[in-house]
């Protein structure tokens, strides 16, 4: 039951730097905190072609949560489906547990995937966000989770030719789909087929804060593992990163041009999606300097045997 008091609203221009505000004070993490960075509200959600964005503000006018719906593509086991995609969806700390974030989901629904034609949607969450994962659940009769990894890797780092027993096709993959809309300021192709997505374009990570526990173990690896761990970012550190697409086994070799060609463009991390301890995983792990769980929560069928191509913007 809601006992949220708000006003649903859509975005205007004179909004923007009350919602880089309000961002600003929403942090996300644990033993690492993040603050997200962005020159303007929609950077995010620009680079779609379609999209709306809704923002619930309290009696007083105060900007109180935010939550914004996409239109994408999303493949899988090689058929295309037109989806919708949720995201940015933030609660302020003194209104979280009253149902606004139901609130937000429900509008979106409502308001634009439903009017839009979208029987199938989506968003990404860690497992341990249970304030996402109860709003989504709370509010859809069946929800659906389909895991993934991100791997974050400096892009100083060199991947040093091996074998992997039992390489193959892993089952997640990341694309650009209709690219033709896309600025092709925010991507590079390369010619081993790879391609890295410039989503510091988009937004940039600041460390917020590093609980004291998990600096003191990242010290102890910067001291004693230098070569591969002296590109951890620090507290206080801005991270700026591309994320790689378009991805396989089969050209994974050529990911040393990437990360040389993006060294030389000051961005310093390179961001790999794929599925836990898969072929991927397994010939980048040891040139990675952290790797965390996502999921794709959605509210249709999927198992975790299905192949799954995501859209690098959803990322």
């Amino acid at each position: 039951m809601s006992n949220a008091v708000y006003d649903m609203i859509g975005y205007s221009e004179e909004l923007n730097d009350p919602l880089l505000q309000f961002e600003k004070e929403i942090v996300q993490g644990g033993q690492i905190q993040l603050e997200i960075i962005k020159q303007h509200f929609l950077d995010r959600a620009s680079v779609f072609e379609n999209f709306q964005a809704f923002i619930a503000v309290d009696s007083q006018k105060h900007i109180i949560g935010t939550s914004i719906g996409a239109q994408t593509t999303i493949e899988i086991n090689g058929e295309q489906i037109q989806a919708g995609f949720g995201f940015d969806a933030k609660v302020s700390p003194h209104q979280r547990n009253k149902g606004l974030g139901r609130g937000l989901a429900k509008e979106v629904y409502k308001q634009y995937f439903i009017p839009n034609g979208m029987s199938r949607n989506y968003m990404t969450a860690k497992l341990s966000n249970a304030a996402v994962l109860k709003m989504i659940s709370g509010m859809l009769s069946n929800v659906w989770v389909y895991d993934f990894t991100y791997l974050t890797i400096p892009t100083s780092a060199r991947m040093k030719p091996r074998y992997i027993p039992g390489s193959g096709s892993d089952n997640f993959g990341v694309r650009l789909f209709d690219q033709q809309h896309v600025d092709p300021d925010y991507y590079t192709i390369f010619g081993n087929g790879l391609g890295a997505f410039h989503s510091h374009k988009m937004y940039r990570l600041k460390i917020k804060k590093v609980k004291l526990a998990y600096k003191v173990g990242i010290g102890f690896l910067r001291k004693y593992y230098a070569s591969r761990y002296q590109s951890t970012p620090k507290e206080g550190e801005i991270m700026s990163f591309s994320t790689l697409y378009n991805h396989s086994t089969d050209n994974l070799a050529g990911i040393n041009l990437v990360l040389e060609v993006l060294e030389k463009q000051r961005i310093g991390f390179l961001m790999v999606c794929c599925k836990k301890q898969g072929a991927v995983y397994r010939m980048l792990k040891n040139i990675s300097i952290n790797s965390y769980d996502y999921n794709l929560v959605t509210d249709f069928p999927l198992k975790g045997s299905d192949c799954v191509n995501i859209d690098v913007r959803c990322l």
